[in-house]
């Protein structure tokens, strides 16, 4: 599988898209690197989160990544200062931001100017119920220049960010009609429950999926078997 520009990875005529999110460990890039899978997320500046690693080891991981032929490394983060996050990226070929939590589009257009040519963003858009906390915001994300939105669910207590919560598809269908640009789907994503999105793989703006709590075994690490699983049922037959 042969890396694509980032432009190209938000093409959605080109396929779906498999993000794995929430890795640790340099031997899960090793089997992500040999799976159909197209972004990595790294954790950084996700304070208490499961998944947060420290500057030193985020620029380890994300080099790794970088050194496989197909995955995108992404920096999945609650910050909310550019200057700090352009740091972070300084130097560690990463080109993908995901702003996971409630930053506003300001903060997405000061992360685009950090490198206008070369940084994605990926903008969170959290869904409560029926309800979708930026929804009003969507317009102004579009015009500070988010690439792809990903659609994830809030859990009952607030957490945000691989809670395992399932995300409607209907209320999802809903919010994609309200965007000019390609989502991703999360939320308690897995290889059984594909037939529950079969209108909402159809849309236009379909991307692809982001998964995490599916994408790992009894010991919870990511496993390869629940990968290519999870990868077959949304992506289709692996080829090569």
């Amino acid at each position: 599988m042969l890396g694509l520009a980032p432009n190209g990875l938000t093409d959605v005529a080109m396929g779906a898209r498999l993000k794995v999110c929430g890795i640790t460990e340099p031997a899960e890039i090793e089997v992500l690197g040999a799976q159909p899978v197209d972004f990595v997320g790294l954790w950084h500046g996700v304070s208490g989160g499961p998944a947060e690693l420290g500057l030193e080891d985020w620029r380890a991981l994300a080099g790794a990544a970088v050194g496989t032929p197909g995955l995108n490394p992404v920096l999945v983060t609650f910050l909310k200062d550019a200057g700090v996050l352009g740091e972070a990226l300084a130097g560690s070929g990463v080109t993908w931001v995901q702003l996971h939590g409630y930053q506003t589009p300001g903060l997405v257009r000061a992360v685009k100017r950090i490198a206008p040519d070369e940084i994605r963003v990926i903008k969170v858009l959290h869904v409560r119920g029926d309800d979708c906390v930026e929804g009003s915001l969507i317009g102004s994300y579009e015009k500070a220049g988010v690439d792809v939105f990903l659609l994830d669910a809030v859990a009952g207590d607030g957490r945000v960010g691989s809670t395992g919560e399932t995300l409607d598809a209907d209320v999802a269908w809903s919010l994609a009609e309200r965007m000019n640009r390609p989502f991703l789907l999360a939320g308690g994503i897995s290889a059984g429950n594909r037939g529950d999105y079969d209108r909402l793989a159809g849309h236009p703006r379909f991307l692809g999926i982001d998964v995490d709590t599916n994408a790992r075994g009894a010991d919870g690490k990511v496993s390869a078997a629940n990968v290519e699983a999870i990868s077959r049922a949304w992506k289709g037959e692996r080829h090569g």
